[in-house]
Order: C-alpha cells, then structure tokens, then sequence
C-alpha cells in the first residue's frame, strides 16, 4: 500500500470512530523533533525575516502605505509608488488594521497602534450605512479613492476580515466596546446571511458558486475572539465553521479541500476538480490552532492536508506551492503568488510543532526562498505579487492585502523562534549563509 493510500484509508477509518480522537490531549507545549543544525538554520532564516518586516515593510506600508486621509491603499507599483486613485476594497482595510496591531503587540516598532487606530476609525466611517451608527447592518464591499461607497454589497469575505479586525483592536487596547461590535456582527451575520442548508451565504445578494473560503476566515476570527477573549461562545462558532469543513469542503477520498458549491453543499460541477494548496495549509493551519483551542488532536487532518497539498501543489523548479490545481494533480495554472508560501510557512511551522522530523527544514527553506525571490525587490517593503508558470516574475503590483499574509507568518516564526530559544542546551555556532546548505522544500 502506497503511503498515500495508507494515509486516506487511516483517515477514513478516523473519521468513523471520531470519538476516539475527541478526548481531551496535552498540546500545551512546543515540541520540535528537529536536528540541532537544522533549528539554526530555521533561526538564521528567522533572523532575517524579522529585520524585513521591522526594518522595510513596516515602515513602508506605514507611510506610503497610507493616504493623507488615513486610508490604506490598495496596492503600491514595483517603483514604490502608491498607487492611490484606485477602488479600496474595504476588507484590506480591515486586514490592514489587522497587521498593524498583531505587529504593534510584537513589539516591532512604535506608532503601529496609531496607524491601526487611524486607519480602523477611517474605514468604521466609510464602509457602513450612514445611519447605521451602532454598525448593525454589515460593512460595504467596495469604496472610491475619496472613501464613498463604491459598491455597498454585504459579502462574507468581507464580513470575516472585519470580525478579525475587532478581535485584534480588543487585543491591542483592551477596550470592550470591541467586543461588543463583534457581537452585534456576527448577530447581524444570523439575522441576515445565514443559510437554511448551514453556514452562510455568500452575500445578501445570494449568488453562487458558494465558496468554502469566507467560511475559512470565519473559522480563523471565531478562533482569534476566542484566543482573546476566553468567551466559550465564539469557541462554540469555530466549531459550527470546523463542522461545515467536516461535512462539506473536505474530500476524504481526495484529501483535498472543495472550493466551490451549489446552494445546498454539493460540489460545484464545472469548478468541483479546482484546488488551492495554499488553502489547504491555511485549513491545516487552522485546525491545529483549534485543536489547542478545544484540548482535541486533530492531527490526521493536519499532517494530511499538508502532506497532499505538497505533494499536488508542489512545483518542481521552485519547490514552492502552486496557486491552482486539480485533485489528480495536473496543474489548472503554472502561477504561484506570494501568499500561499506564506500559507505553507505556517503549516510547516505547526507540523514541526506535532514533531515532523523535517518540517522545520521546509520552513526554513520557504522563509529563505521569499527572501531571495518575492521580497528581494529594488524598493524595500514590498513584494512581487506572483510569478508566472516559467518563473518569471509577473507586472503585477504589490498587493495590500498580501500583508496579512504575511503579518500572520511571521507571527507563527516569532512564536517557534522564542520557543526554540527558550529550550535548554546549546545551539551549533549558526553557519554562514554562502556556505550554508539550503534546504529544499520537498528534502
């Protein structure tokens, strides 16, 4: 029996006697089964990302980043240039107040919080019905340059990015008005956008195909209320999100994760074969987090969401995660953009922590292959959005929303880092990087 065939019929067998993985577990402590050579080389690449972030990104997306009105902008060229009289999407305002609190509780530089405090005051007034002022109605889809609503649609995605915004301003400022806005959303959520078939629409303007990934930044804020709070009823509504992934977006013949449905659930038929790797490392990502959470192991979905996105996701010249492919594992497109490596760090970062042997090494190897690749660019701060199915990078501008991407990796490489440092015993003088060996992804 092939590995693969072995790991299915394993989990298929476990999702039949659930119960038995559904008792409480220790996941409190960090455990690295890693050669001493290899958490060096993860702490050099470490290192060096950290001192990206602080010393380039941040400043940049703090000051050019930013209109005069407080705004943060939707995207900046490769010359660095913000590129300011283009449409916002409102839920990068959101991610955008997200990174710059998550960096600020970091300790990454000082007047973070005054960006984050700036730009969520700018995006409260702009995106919600004027007379909607205690917020009880959603949030907008899109806005003007000048901050007018450009398209007023209730959309999910959007909807999940402002949950996880105010998750992070309670965290930043202690505040509880925060938590009471969170509550007077998610009832709007109930109210308005809640399916009758589970879960919930795709806007207020029903349209298909419905998609898994709203869903997915649902699951991911219900967790970061929880996190933050310790109010069991937002534990209570990442279970409802971990129940739809049970249910609906995961394939236990695949191991692949669905991305498009009808009204009622069943896969899409002209888009059921489309996979996203990175969603499938986000989804692992995620669960590990509520399986500390809840005190359950749900380590099979983990270990075997990462293992087949590698090995159906994975392209051979980079070593890095494809942004499209089918469940056979032929490639719907050759592109591979920034944040689904950023996706993959994070899965890799939490397998190392379920003691794969040589997830820290792909980590490693996926900090250091942004570094040289996505973030080398001639202006500091930014990104290359993508490369193309030759590996060539693509024209496209540096995403805003990317950040987030980001922001939540590097949060994940701070945490194994400290941890890391904190064991006793001593660590092999760290090597050189032009005599280092890198490590592939796929060694």
């Amino acid at each position: 029996m092939t590995p693969l065939r072995w790991l299915t019929a394993s989990v298929n067998c476990w999702l039949t006697l659930r119960a038995a993985y559904g008792t409480p577990v220790d996941v409190g402590n960090v455990i690295l089964k890693s050669e001493p050579e290899m958490q060096v080389e993860f702490l050099d690449a470490s290192d060096r990302l950290l001192a990206w972030c602080r010393d380039a990104a941040l400043p940049f997306w703090a000051s050019k980043g930013v209109d005069a009105k407080g705004r943060f902008i939707e995207c900046a060229s490769a010359q660095g240039l913000a590129e300011i009289d283009v449409r916002r999407r409102v839920r990068v305002q959101f991610r955008q107040v997200y990174a710059f609190d998550h960096a600020h509780v970091l300790g990454f530089g000082s007047g973070l919080k005054k960006v984050a405090d700036r730009g969520m005051q700018r995006a409260l007034a702009d995106s919600f019905f004027q007379d909607d002022t205690s917020r009880e109605h959603g949030c907008a889809l899109l806005l003007e340059p000048d901050g007018t609503v450009a398209d007023e649609t209730r959309d999910l995605y959007t909807q999940s990015f402002y949950l996880l915004a105010l998750a992070w301003r309670y965290r930043v400022t202690g505040d509880a008005a925060w938590l009471e806005a969170a509550d007077r959303h998610i009832g709007f959520l109930e109210r308005e956008m809640a399916s009758p078939h589970g879960g919930y629409i795709e806007s207020l303007s029903a349209h298909l195909p419905r998609r898994q990934n709203p869903h997915m930044h649902l699951f991911e804020a219900f967790l970061a209320l929880h996190q933050i709070s310790g109010q069991t009823k937002y534990l209570n509504l990442a279970q409802r999100m971990f129940d739809l992934f049970e249910a609906h977006f995961f394939d236990a013949r695949t191991f692949c994760v669905t991305e498009y449905f009808t009204q009622d659930w069943r896969p899409d038929p002209q888009l059921k074969e489309l996979i996203e790797p990175g969603h499938m490392m986000e989804w692992a990502w995620l669960i590990h987090n509520f399986g500390k959470r809840c005190g359950r192991d749900y380590g099979a979905y983990v270990r075997g969401l990462y293992d087949k996105a590698r090995e159906i996701g994975t392209d051979a010249a980079s070593g890095l995660l494809i942004d499209e492919v089918r469940s056979d594992g032929t490639f719907g497109c050759g592109a591979r953009r920034s944040w689904p490596q950023t996706e993959y760090l994070k899965a890799a970062l939490v397998l190392a922590e379920e003691g794969h042997e040589t997830a820290l090494g792909q980590a490693a190897f996926i900090i250091n292959a942004l570094l040289d690749t996505y973030l080398n660019t001639p202006v500091p701060g930014i990104w290359r959005d993508a490369y193309d199915a030759d590996g060539a990078a693509t024209p496209a501008p540096a995403q805003a929303s990317t950040f987030y991407h980001y922001m939540a990796a590097i949060g994940e490489v701070v945490r194994v880092s400290e941890a890391l440092r904190a064991q006793p015993g001593a660590f092999p003088a760290p090597r050189s990087r032009d005599n280092a060996g890198r490590l592939r992804a796929g060694s």
